[in-house]
């Protein structure tokens, strides 16, 4: 794994363990995160604190993507999935959304497919284009163009 400069490791909300861990990368306008699920809601806070200090760099810079890339497990629990949805709501409220967001989520990843609707339901709601991939290359490729649009 490259080195990566930030994680949801230091932005712990509670006292529950978080479940999931995600690393953060800025790659020019691009937000790249690596997400080891499976994830739940504390993990979620801790990334909502995570995304709260990179949004305002990656804004500063202009329009911006964001990429996930899943690993391990791609399962959320409903409370993650609420929380989740609260926090783009928040961002989205706030004019500091992402462009897009892309999730690649390779075919080995436990729970591959299942949590591509939900999530996509979670995007929706605020307003963020969003779509699933299950290699990298087209991943980037989608959101490379919707930086140019």
């Amino acid at each position: 794994m490259p080195p990566f400069s930030d994680s949801t490791d230091g932005y712990a909300q509670s006292r529950f363990p978080m479940h999931g861990r995600v690393w953060v990368q800025t790659e020019g306008p691009l937000l790249l995160n690596v997400a080891d699920g499976p994830f739940n809601r504390e993990l979620v806070l801790a990334l909502g604190s995570l995304l709260a200090t990179r949004i305002p760099e990656m804004q500063a810079q202009g329009p911006w993507v964001l990429l996930a890339v899943i690993r391990h497990s791609t399962l959320a629990t409903d409370e993650a999935l609420a929380a989740f949805t609260d926090m783009l709501l928040h961002i989205a409220a706030a004019g500091r959304a992402p462009r897009a967001v892309a999730h690649v989520t390779a075919s080995d990843v436990e729970g591959v497919g299942l949590m591509d609707v939900p999530m996509a339901r979670c995007f929706e709601a605020a307003g963020i284009p969003f779509a699933c991939f299950r290699d990298e290359l087209p991943a980037r490729a989608w959101l490379a163009g919707r930086l140019a649009g």
